[in-house]
């Protein structure tokens, strides 16, 4: 063999190494990477739960607080007249 024909396929059999390495480690990285997310959705899903149930709270508080309103407004407007 010539000298070029085996730093060409040291060359390409180094390449190869790498790519198939680098490959490797792309797959793990995504794995970790999708267990990552799936823990991250589920702390969001856990924090969204109660800030949920408080917004609901605070928007029947508001509805109801408007409703009591109403009635001492009517009222007012009864006696003006």
């Amino acid at each position: 063999m010539d000298i070029n024909q085996i730093v060409i396929i040291f060359s390409l059999l180094s390449i190869s190494t790498v790519v198939i390495i680098v490959g490797i480690y792309l797959i793990k990285l995504i794995k970790e990477l999708s267990v990552t997310v799936n823990q991250a959705n589920q702390i969001i899903s856990s924090v969204s739960r109660p800030v949920s149930s408080f917004s609901e709270f605070l928007m029947g508080f508001k509805n109801g607080f408007t409703i009591f309103n109403s009635f001492f407004n009517k009222d007012k407007k009864k006696n003006n007249s």
